[in-house]
Parts: structure tokens; sequence; C-alpha cells
């Protein structure tokens, strides 16, 4: 993971001016994928496409918050920075990664999800995703 001042430089994060309907699209959307993925049950064959896609609402629930704070993010790695550096936010910093991580390992990599452990992101972070909501007034 570069630092944030090599993400400004390659452009991977951008100043930006906040769009509210930006802003607007992107929680409609998580809260959407929410309700539908919230539909299916949790098991063994589901959990990997459960967790994918609440770890994109919490991802649309970040890139709100940045747009929010007048930043523009490009990458999934940039974006957990902003977490630790601009919002101080160190511990949702560390799990979103390892979140990333997970998410990345599954889609390129065809690593397995244990159910477990699926089981356990996934309600870190519909926690991680109401605290969000909450502290940010989204």
């Amino acid at each position: 993971m570069l630092n944030w001042n090599e993400y400004v430089k390659k452009g991977t994060i951008k100043k930006s001016i906040s769009n509210l309907g930006l802003i607007k699209s992107l929680i409609e959307s998580a809260e959407n994928r929410i309700k539908i993925i919230s539909q299916i049950k949790l098991n063994e064959e589901s959990c990997a496409v459960i967790f994918t896609n609440f770890y994109e609402s919490l991802r649309e629930i970040c890139e709100a918050i940045t747009i929010l704070k007048g930043y523009k993010i490009y990458s999934h790695e940039a974006l957990a920075l902003f977490l630790k550096k601009i919002l101080k936010e160190e511990a949702i910093f560390y799990k979103f990664n390892k979140f990333r991580i997970m998410r990345n390992n599954l889609h390129y990599s065809g690593k397995r999800i244990n159910f477990q452990e699926g089981k356990k992101a996934i309600s870190e972070i519909k926690k991680i995703i109401t605290k969000l909501k909450s502290k940010y007034k989204l």
C-alpha cells in the first residue's frame, strides 16, 4: 500500500467538490444492495456472494463520505487509507483492509471464504456501515 502523498501524486486521490447527487446515489445503491442481499439465506453456498455484496455496500458508503469530505478516490487501497488518515478511523481502516484482501483473494485468486470467517465479516461490515452512516449523517 502506498502512502497518502504517493496516491495523490499518481492521481488516485484527487481533491473534488462535494456532489450531493452522487452521494445520494451511492447511499441508495448501497442500501438497495443490502436490502436485496439480506433476503438470501446465509449458508456455505451463499456466503461468498453475500460477503462481496456487503463489502461493495461498505465501499459505496465510504466513497460517499470521501465525496462529502471533498475527495475523489480511485482505488480500494486508497479508500482504506482515507479511513485512517483523513477520518482517523483506525479500527475501521484495519477491518476494511482485511475485507478488501478477502474480496480480492476471492475474485482474483479463487480463494474460497471460510463460512465462519465470512459470517463474522458480514456481521462486522453491517456494524461499520451503521456506524459510518450515523457518524457522517448519511
